[in-house]
């Protein structure tokens, strides 16, 4: 091993501690600069499984549910919890668990892996277990094209060793697909209810055609998005039978509980998470650990003690008004999180910020793919303000869905706004739904506050 990659990234993480940032990234980022195998000889040391999840949506909730189980079942786990989930972030978050010889003391690594970065990352890290989520449109000027993506993703796992275990999302379709014709141990998980929640096919939805076929998918049930159980009538192509089924859901503003069929067992699981997306983050790391042979009862602790990083669905006050804090980050993204207010059936004070920096997307017309209409008609809206660099597009968009201009106001800078919505406020729920570089300020205006995170 390189021992000054080891150096110049502890270096850069006390330089960083120093200045008061955060240094998720720019530590690895440097230290890979000096040794680019420095992920592989770091992990190599971790005793037991590494566990790699990955997909648009839901990863950083997934991977910290697993990672939180794992640690109540006595394990000594690694985990990227930030978020920092390429190359840079998952190097930085090594080299801070380990000593200056680049020795690690953990019993087993819980990864959360961007996409684009999949086939990189399989090939250093070599893990017993990939989850994906799903696959939705998410910074298309960053990426290209969602097919794109996949195929990447796929050949990247197409090089894993045979004993290798891939668990997948059966309700959504693209990453179903991930599972055809690879020569490893696949595991499909879904939902075995109907949702009486009204869902329909979301204006974003993406997989429409069969890939064998080409035939257009029918759907016997819509869950949210593209996710449901679907068929290709043309050439019979169906959602894969699923080794782990929720079924008996049951969601409220305090949290979610399902039964969970796994073989002849039903599993009772409960999570304080709210919303119907969470039920399949709360599945896929269930699953997991049940793969790994984690008992039910470390399981359970492990969910009770899992608590949400800054921004996902982070529940705290604003001047004494109970807000909720959520990021929104892609069509099927925001879409979910106006489901999870809705089911809450409660009236709403809602902040949204856009900005467009890079991290972002330049490119903000997904906000016209999100299905704010269906929204706006079954839920109580008293007021909107609207921050960030692109406000005005916000705001326009929510003028077009149907809420009325009076109730909607405009304040780009963010700290203004966040001052300012619990000064509207009765008994109304605030929720504050801010985009990637939008939730930064959000969690910097908490902390200038001294607001409880």
């Amino acid at each position: 091993m390189d021992l000054l990659g080891i150096l110049v990234g502890k270096f850069v993480i006390l330089g960083c501690k120093l200045t008061g940032k955060n240094g998720t990234s720019l530590p690895g980022k440097l230290a890979l600069k000096v040794d680019s195998d420095i992920i592989k000889n770091i992990v190599k040391d971790v005793k037991n499984e590494k566990i790699v999840v990955t997909g648009t949506n839901g990863k950083t909730t997934t991977s910290g549910l697993i990672a939180e189980i794992l640690r109540s079942s006595g394990k000594k786990v690694v985990h990227n919890r930030e978020g920092a989930n390429m190359l840079s972030g998952i190097a930085t978050v090594l080299i801070k668990n380990s000593d200056i010889f680049g020795n690690i003391s953990c019993d087993t690594g819980v990864f959360e892996v961007d996409e684009a970065n999949m086939p990189l990352v399989l090939n250093d890290i070599n893990p017993k277990v990939v989850v994906v989520t799903n696959f939705f449109r998410d910074q298309l000027d960053r990426y290209g094209e969602l097919d794109t993506t996949i195929k990447k993703v796929k050949e990247s796992l197409s090089k894993l060793p045979k004993d290798s275990m891939l668990l997948l999302n059966a309700d959504e379709p693209f990453t179903a697909s991930l599972g055809d014709d690879l020569n490893i141990n696949v595991f499909y998980y879904g939902i075995l209810d109907k949702l009486n929640y009204g869902y329909s096919l979301s204006p974003a939805f993406e997989q429409k055609y069969c890939p064998v076929c080409g035939g257009k998918y029918v759907y016997k049930d819509v869950f949210y998005g593209q996710l449901g159980d679907y068929y290709c009538p043309k050439c019979g192509k169906s959602r894969p039978k699923l080794d782990f089924g929720a079924l008996d859901i049951k969601l409220t503003e305090d949290g979610i509980s399902f039964k969970l069929k796994y073989k002849e067992k039903l599993i009772n699981v409960k999570s304080h998470l709210t919303g119907a997306y969470n039920v399949y983050n709360v599945m896929a790391s269930v699953a997991t650990n049940v793969l790994l042979g984690i008992s039910f009862s470390d399981i359970q602790t492990g969910l009770n003690n899992y608590t949400p990083i800054a921004g996902r669905l982070q529940k705290t006050y604003l001047k004494g008004k109970k807000t909720i804090i959520n990021l929104i980050k892609n069509p099927i993204g925001f879409d979910s999180t106006l489901n999870m207010l809705r089911e809450i059936n409660k009236p709403l004070n809602l902040l949204i910020a856009i900005n467009d920096n890079y991290a972002d997307g330049r490119d903000v017309s997904w906000l016209w793919d999100v299905d704010i209409e269906n929204f706006v008609s079954h839920t109580k809206i008293n007021h909107v303000v609207t921050s960030g660099l692109r406000a005005e597009d916000m705001a326009l968009r929510l003028k077009y869905a149907g809420i009325d201009q009076k109730k909607i106001k405009i304040i780009k800078p963010i700290d203004e706004a966040m001052d300012y919505i619990p000064t509207i406020t009765d008994e109304e729920l605030i929720a504050v739904l801010p985009n990637y570089t939008s939730l930064h300020e959000v969690n910097n205006y908490l902390k200038s506050r001294g607001v409880k995170q």
